[in-house]
C-alpha cells in the first residue's frame, strides 16, 4: 500500500521561532535572532496579524550593506510579505511554494482560525520528501 503524501502538520513546525512586531527596530530584531540562535523571524502587525517574515539576509542586504542605521530602520521597512500556508497543505505543495517565493521559511496557520502554529523550513520539506520517497520505494519492493 502506497503511503500518502505527508501534510505540513506532520512536520516539526513547532521548532524554535520567534515573532516580532513590525515597528521593532532592525537592531532589536538582530539581537533577538542572535540570542535565540535563529536566522528568520515571523512579523506581526500592531493588531497581531501575521504579515510577513524577516531574514538575516534582509538585514544584511537592506540595512548593513547600504550603511543604514539599524536603530532607525523598522522591520516593516525590510520584511518580506508572505501569505501563510494551512496546516493541511501537503509537503509537495509547501516545497513548491517555498521555492517559488524564494524564501527559506513560511508561517503555518490553522485552517479554521488562521492562528499561527509555527514555521516550516525548506529543510523540513526536503527531509519529509526524502522519507516519503524511501517509504514509497520500499512499498514497491515489497509487492
Amino acid at each position: 500500500m502506497q503511503k500518502e503524501i505527508p501534510l505540513v502538520s506532520e512536520l516539526p513546525i513547532h521548532d524554535e521561532y520567534a515573532t516580532v512586531n513590525e515597528t521593532m527596530s532592525v537592531l532589536e530584531a538582530a539581537k533577538l535572532m542572535l540570542n535565540r540562535d535563529i536566522t528568520d523571524l515571523v512579523v506581526v502587525s500592531e493588531d497581531h496579524k501575521l504579515i510577513g517574515i524577516v531574514m538575516e539576509s534582509d538585514i544584511i542586504r537592506k540595512v548593513v550593506a547600504v550603511e543604514k542605521d539599524p536603530k532607525q530602520v523598522t522591520i516593516k521597512q525590510i520584511m518580506e510579505t508572505v501569505s501563510p500556508l494551512s496546516e493541511e497543505t501537503d509537503v509537495i505543495t509547501a516545497t513548491q511554494t517555498l521555492i517559488d517565493r524564494e524564501v527559506p521559511i513560511i508561517p503555518i496557520v490553522q485552517k479554521t482560525d488562521h492562528k499561527l502554529l509555527g514555521v516550516l523550513t525548506i529543510n523540513d520539506c526536503l527531509l519529509a520528501l526524502k522519507e516519503f520517497e524511501l517509504s514509497t520505494l520500499k512499498a514497491i519492493e515489497e509487492k
